[in-house]
């Protein structure tokens, strides 16, 4: 019956006698999602008084893994004359409580909330077979799960999408999968799709692409593609989606363990030992030469001796400080281990770029005050990349002019 018709042949009392007897819970809320009237199938789904729950806000009650999803649906519900069924949880007197929730717009932003207690339900479906459990799985685990037709449109999508991206499932149905990963993974997507239709369980099609989320950011994930084509009940594909944000954010970082020295931030003695060789390389082949300085403390072992360790790694971070302060962009700056530093300065035409750095080194080493007021002191060796036989040549006779320098001390 039509709602003005209902209005019209129905007073407010006999209205709130029919919502009462209604066998589902009816909550209208405002704005704000604050509980402003329920039914008795309401009360008596809550357990609790109406008088308890009567002006609180309406997501409280809710299981804080199915918010999200609330959330994004709430938010859709507008624009629509009925919204999207969903499953959540409430709490309830008797605790967690699965409802199929339905809202409807009310005008001036209320909304109608319809809810359905499924715990009966599902007892039932579930002492005849896994489906219901399976669902409830699948919508409540981490890994997103998408159903896509054969050209790669998406059928349905687990409520794992908006937690992991703040997406409405129902919002990215029926369109390309491709209109939520980034532009600029496209040409892998596309060749994953070419594959799917081929892929097994025991081989599937796996693929990495950044996923967009709801607020405009980019999210790395693996989706695995599984055929299911021939399958009558399903007849699709069959994706899940892990984030790998962390595994990214672990490989990242034992990178920059493999690249870095953790105590100074500058580079190790296996990236310098690497780039000198490719620098030699060059030098041999264009005549452009590059030079090689190693620099070693001096008064180090005094230091860590009177003041600790902690004084002695302070004066390490300094010295690398002043190293990457007077190079140039170009140039590298690495510890070679201990308190011995190298600087590659690449393609600088000649010795005498090398000199004016080591000059300006030690002036800087000279102005600088200690921890402890231990006076620390530089010797520096360099050695021409074109003259040297190798690159491992080049290495060697920058140690051999420091040790010489020392020598004459």
């Amino acid at each position: 019956m039509h709602r003005d018709v209902l209005s019209d042949t129905m007073n407010d009392r006999d209205l709130a006698i029919l919502a009462d007897m209604l066998p589902d819970a009816v909550v209208v809320v405002d704005d704000q999602v604050v509980v402003r009237w329920a039914n008795q199938a309401a009360v008596r789904l809550m357990g609790r008084p109406l008088e308890q729950w009567m002006g609180s806000p309406g997501l409280d009650l809710l299981h804080p893994d199915d918010l999200g999803l609330a959330v994004v649906s709430l938010s859709s519900v507008q624009d629509k004359q009925v919204g999207t069924p969903i499953e959540l949880r409430i709490a309830t007197a008797s605790g967690w409580t699965l409802v199929e929730l339905i809202g409807a717009p009310l005008g001036e932003g209320r909304l109608l909330l319809t809810m359905r207690d499924l715990t009966d339900r599902r007892r039932w479906e579930v002492a005849g077979n896994e489906t219901a459990r399976f669902r409830s799985l699948v919508h409540h685990a981490a890994t997103v799960t998408m159903l896509l037709s054969a050209d790669g449109t998406l059928q349905s999508v687990s409520g794992a999408i908006t937690r992991q991206l703040g997406l409405d499932p129902e919002a990215v149905c029926r369109q390309h999968l491709a209109a939520i990963v980034d532009p600029d993974d496209h040409a892998a997507l596309t060749v994953a799709l070419s594959t799917a239709p081929g892929s097994t369980a025991a081989d599937p099609t796996i693929v990495e692409v950044q996923l967009c989320n709801a607020f405009g950011g980019r999210v790395p994930f693996e989706l695995t593609f599984v055929s299911l084509l021939d399958d009558p009940t399903v007849e699709g594909l069959v994706v899940t989606g892990h984030d790998i944000s962390r595994l990214r954010a672990a490989q990242a970082a034992l990178e920059e363990l493999a690249t870095y020295d953790t105590l100074t931030g500058v580079f190790n003695r296996r990236v310098f030992d690497a780039v000198v060789e490719r620098e030699w390389t060059l030098t041999q082949s264009d005549g452009i030469d590059s030079y090689l300085l190693v620099a070693d403390l001096d008064g180090f072992k005094q230091l860590n001796d009177d003041h600790g360790h902690a004084a002695g790694d302070l004066a390490l971070r300094e010295f690398a400080l002043i190293l990457r302060n007077l190079a140039r962009e170009t140039d590298l700056v690495a510890r070679l281990g201990g308190d011995e530093f190298g600087v590659l300065q690449v393609r600088c035409g000649g010795e005498f770029a090398a000199f004016g750095l080591e000059a300006r080194i030690q002036e800087e080493m000279a102005r600088r005050t200690w921890p402890g007021g231990v006076p620390l002191g530089v010797t520096i060796g360099h050695q021409s990349l074109k003259r040297a036989s190798s690159a491992t040549d080049a290495l060697e006779r920058a140690d051999l002019s420091m040790l010489s320098t020392k020598r004459t001390r």
